[in-house]
Order: structure tokens, then C-alpha cells, then sequence
């Protein structure tokens, strides 16, 4: 019987106070720049090496077959090469963007994200990997781009109601771009996935070429491998995509497939700066076992108030500076 001590654990890494502590700082992270905080992140992970992350359920995905396959190449890291994979199974391959929203809590933040991958593969590890090419949400976030940053949202919805539909909502103003749909869920039927895609994939994400700067540094994830087995595969006749204003041209206007998970899906993942280096599915089983939730250090902010403090001293520092001059 299972006693669900993976599932428990994750959620207890998980700790409203410090991610509450992460959002405050948040607004003064711009005292320092993105390559110091990534710097000072990356050595925290030396100590905290991973963070709880809990998709909530019903994490819903527009699959789209890319159409423009120069174009994308151009929005990936010079490391990876465009690959045809499938979504499910029985599926014919393709290759494949991905829009994902989903609700989420973690160890560092909480609230909603809709991420656009392109699906391709790491030359150097042979990896399938979703390349997070931009990202739409109302939390805070960390990339090597953009360090530590806000929401860039102006709506910023994905929720479901009584009578199995769901709603999504994602508008951002400032880089126009919109998301919006709604429709029935629960007339999905359930089918297995392709397992290279939904666990191989998990095990390498990246970012595209724009937000690493073009290097092929990646995360991955500890998880049951039966989590991303199989989803509830939902017909388009059932939802009404009303606005998808994402990269006009590049991808077909309807999508191939539509993925729902109607469950919540626990992830121990890696930390800005950390790879676990896990390669396939037995090793991530072996990791799942194994793990002794014990020692794993509690993921604490500790990281995030030292670049706080530091970029508080820096300030104060400029202000003296320039008070002498205007002085002398």
C-alpha cells in the first residue's frame, strides 16, 4: 500500500513563510545585477540543491506542430537541434512547441505560469528537452536573463468551475501578447504518453537561446515516473481558443493535441544553478527510492537576503560616494 511519503515530503518542503520572504525581496532585487544573483544563487544550491514544486491539478497544454522550423532554430541554444517527438503514444511525430499554463507552489514561489517550449534535443547529453523560450505569469521568477523578477502579467487566470470547464486567461500588455480559452475538460479521455517526451523530457528543461544567452544549462526533476504516464487527451471541438497571440507564423493555428492533468504532480527540482544528472527512467526510479528527504537541507531564501543585503550595501555605498563629490 502506498503511504505516500514522496508526495508528503514534497509538500513539506514547502514553506508559505520563506516563499513569502522571496516575494518581498523580490521588488528590490533590481539593487543588483541578474549575473551577481545568479552567481549568489548558484552557490546557494551547493547547499540547497533542490526545491519542492507542486503543479496543481489540471496543468493544461496546447500542442502545436511548428510550421516556420528556421525560425525556431533561431530561438533555440546553438547546443540543441529541432527533433520530432510525439504527445501521445499513438501518436504520428512532429515537431512540436508547447504552451503550458498551470498553478503552482514551491519551495521559492507561488501563483500561475504559462511557459512556450520548443521541443528539441541537447547535443551534448542526447537529452529530449523542453526549451523554455518565454513565460507569461503573476509570481515571482529566476532566469539568468532577468534574475530575480516579478509578474509580467496584467491577467493572469486558469481555474475550473462546477461543470468541468476550464478557463484560461493571460494577457501581457507590455509584449502584446495574449492567451485566452475556455472549454470542457472533463469529456477527455485518458491515453498514455510518450513516455521520451513527459519523462525523459522533465529530466532536462532549458531555456531559449534570448534568456540563457545562448548556453545549454539545464534542470531537471525527481519524480515518480507514473505521474507523466498518462493525461486526459482533450478533442479541440471542446475548447474555444479565443486569442493566442504568441509568435504569429510560427506554428500552425490549431493545435495537434491538448494535454490535461487532472491530478497534482509532485516534482523535487533542481535549484538555480544545480543538475542533478539524472539520464533515463531507471535512474530516476533508483532516485526516487533512494532519496532520504532527511538530509536534504530544508530550501530556505538565505541566498536571496544575502544578494538583498549586498545590493542594500552597494546602494548606500553610490549615495556616499555621490554625496562626497557634490560635497567637494
Amino acid at each position: 500500500m502506498n503511504d505516500f511519503n514522496f508526495e508528503k515530503n514534497i509538500e513539506k518542503m514547502i514553506k508559505p513563510i520563506d516563499v513569502g520572504t522571496i516575494h518581498f525581496i523580490q521588488s528590490y532585487s533590481k539593487l543588483m545585477s541578474p549575473k551577481l544573483q545568479y552567481k549568489l544563487m548558484s552557490k546557494g544550491a551547493k547547499k540547497n540543491p533542490y526545491m519542492g514544486f507542486v503543479v496543481e491539478p489540471y496543468s493544461f497544454f496546447l500542442c502545436y506542430t511548428l510550421k516556420d522550423l528556421e525560425w525556431a532554430k533561431r530561438l533555440i541554444p546553438d547546443d540543441y537541434k529541432l527533433i520530432k517527438t510525439k504527445i501521445f503514444e499513438n501518436d504520428e511525430p512532429n515537431y512540436y512547441c508547447i504552451f503550458g499554463s498551470f498553478n503552482v507552489h514551491s519551495s521559492a514561489f507561488w501563483g500561475t505560469r504559462m511557459e512556450f517550449y520548443i521541443i528539441a534535443e541537447n547535443t551534448k547529453t542526447g537529452l529530449l528537452s523542453w526549451l523554455i523560450i518565454d513565460y507569461d505569469t503573476n509570481t515571482v521568477s529566476f532566469d539568468k536573463m532577468n534574475g530575480l523578477s516579478g509578474g509580467n502579467t496584467n491577467t493572469c487566470v486558469l481555474t475550473t468551475n462546477y461543470d468541468g470547464e476550464i478557463v484560461v486567461d493571460i494577457r501581457n500588455d507590455k509584449k502584446r501578447r495574449n492567451l485566452v480559452l475556455s472549454g470542457k475538460i472533463n469529456r477527455g479521455k485518458e491515453e498514455k504518453l510518450h513516455q521520451r517526451l513527459w519523462l525523459e523530457g522533465n529530466l532536462s528543461v532549458g531555456y531559449g537561446k534570448e534568456i540563457s544567452g545562448n548556453r545549454a544549462e539545464t534542470f531537471g526533476m525527481i519524480f515518480s515516473h507514473k505521474e507523466v504516464e498518462r493525461a486526459n487527451k482533450i478533442l479541440n471541438k471542446d475548447i474555444n481558443i479565443q486569442e493566442n497571440t504568441w509568435y504569429d507564423g510560427l506554428f500552425d493555428k490549431e493545435p495537434k493535441n491538448i494535454v490535461c492533468f487532472p491530478f497534482a504532480q509532485h516534482y523535487l527540482s533542481d535549484s538555480p544553478g544545480y543538475f542533478s544528472n539524472i539520464m533515463n527512467k531507471q535512474q530516476l526510479s533508483d532516485a526516487v527510492t533512494n532519496i532520504d528527504f532527511d538530509t536534504i537541507p530544508s530550501y530556505s531564501s538565505s541566498a536571496i537576503k544575502k544578494s538583498f543585503k549586498i545590493g542594500q550595501i552597494i546602494s548606500v555605498l553610490i549615495i556616499i560616494v555621490l554625496l562626497i563629490l557634490l560635497a567637494v
